[in-house]
């Protein structure tokens, strides 16, 4: 019997045992983890394909750069030619006694590009400059990633600040209806004062319920984009970003113009080398009866033969090619200055109207202070009196919707504040 109850103890031990290991798990896995916007902004570029893609551009700039020197490469060939000229071919009169209908022979070409115009340089400037181009792409994308973080996660922090002014107005509503029903009770005001404060408990429910709703849509889109699990996030309010109104735009975008504007220049020049002299040593060698020599031409019988030399051109007709080509890059190039000076102009404006905005808002904030601290002191008279009898549910429901609303108001023009300091990054290439 004694036995028994010792297993019976030990038993009950271990169930204890674990069912306090499983609690301690499963209050590890639903503890709730703090998430900053700059967090959310490194997960979603770090599981994006942005890496991926800078890697892949520069492998693919070294394959590039390769190819582009790759006519400087010796070029070795074999060659060969079988030819059988007629009887009347080898009467003419013009040429010695022909000894033999049939020429042929098989050798080996050899070339060595020795001056190239230029074109192994301005083909590599050329090749890294479009390489950069996609780059700046890349960083462009990841940009609006960030801006797209940003805008969901500001939305959140709204969100969140309505639902928590909700959920003051609707423990006040409360605590309202607890002293109310107690005074219903010594038959002092009607139950029908009770139930309009009933209703209005609901719609605050019905409202946040709501909110709810939108809130799990945006957390499950920045899940998405962040690669990680935030249902269970608490999201905080990040500082003010502080912004210099006088610091110059460094967006981006003027460096893609010049970019272009660049590869336009070597563009032209790499045309233009394509019409510069051009030297290469070239050597060739073989067996049989090659026409085109004259030794062996006169020589009926196959022999080996051999020649080396340098080789000099000089393209004459390319020049009218290349000057047309550079006169197209020329209006190309001008009509992207144009468009990079109403892209300015216009960042100009759209920087000038976000410092409005700013000064706009910190103004409403100032006032926003001041209505909140007058709502509250109302609201505050409006329970006594509903408590006295002197006014209706009904004043009072109104001032403590005047009093939500103004605490509304207030917590989404800070959150407006903080969007437009981030916009104002953005604007300037700050981001």
């Amino acid at each position: 019997m004694k036995n028994k109850t010792k297993y019976a103890l030990l038993l009950i031990c271990f169930a204890l045992l674990f069912s306090d290991i499983n609690a301690q798990n499963n209050g590890s896995e639903t503890a709730p983890t703090i998430v900053t916007i700059d967090q959310c902004q490194q997960w979603a570029v770090s599981q994006s394909s942005a890496n991926t893609q800078k890697e892949l551009n520069s492998q693919l700039l070294k394959v590039k750069l390769n190819n582009a020197g790759s006519h400087l490469f010796p070029k070795l060939e074999i060659n060969g030619d079988v030819s059988y000229f007629s009887e009347s071919y080898q009467t003419n009169p013009y040429l010695l006694d022909f000894p033999q209908q049939t020429q042929y022979h098989v050798g080996l070409d050899f070339e060595q590009v020795v001056m190239d115009g230029f074109k192994l340089y301005y083909g590599r400037q050329y090749e890294k400059l479009l390489n950069e181009a996609e780059i700046y792409k890349v960083e462009l994308s990841i940009n609006e990633m960030k801006e797209q973080i940003i805008a969901i996660y500001l939305n959140l922090l709204i969100l969140d600040k309505q639902l928590a002014v909700l959920t003051n107005a609707q423990t006040t509503l409360d605590q309202q209806k607890n002293q109310m029903q107690a005074l219903e009770a010594n038959g002092i005001i009607p139950a029908s004062s009770i139930a309009q404060l009933e209703v209005e408990i609901l719609k605050v429910a019905q409202s946040k319920g709501e909110l709810k709703a939108t809130k799990e849509s945006l957390i499950s889109s920045l899940s998405i984009l962040t690669g990680q699990d935030l249902s269970n996030a608490i999201f905080s309010m990040p500082d003010v970003p502080q912004t210099d109104i006088n610091a110059s735009s460094v967006r981006l975008e003027y460096n893609v113009f010049e970019n272009a504007k660049r590869t336009m220049d070597y563009q032209r020049k790499l045309h233009l080398s394509s019409s510069m002299p051009k030297i290469s040593l070239f050597a060739t060698g073989g067996y049989g009866q090659p026409f085109y020599n004259t030794y062996y031409f006169l020589n009926p019988n196959a022999n080996w033969y051999y020649a080396v030399g340098v080789r000099f051109k000089v393209p004459l007709i390319d020049w009218a090619k290349t000057s047309g080509i550079g006169k197209a890059i020329n209006l190309q190039k001008t009509i992207l200055e144009s468009q990079q000076s109403d892209f300015e102009k216009s960042n100009r404006i759209s920087i000038q109207e976000k410092n409005n905005e700013i000064k706009r808002i910190e103004d409403l904030l100032v006032l926003d202070n001041q209505i909140t601290a007058k709502q509250k002191e109302i609201t505050k008279a409006f329970s006594i009196q509903l408590l006295n009898g002197t006014i209706s549910t009904y004043d009072y429901i109104k001032q403590q919707n005047g009093e939500t609303q103004s605490l509304i108001d207030q917590e989404v023009h800070n959150i407006q504040l903080l969007k437009a300091k981030y916009e104002l990054m953005a604007l300037k290439g700050r981001l």
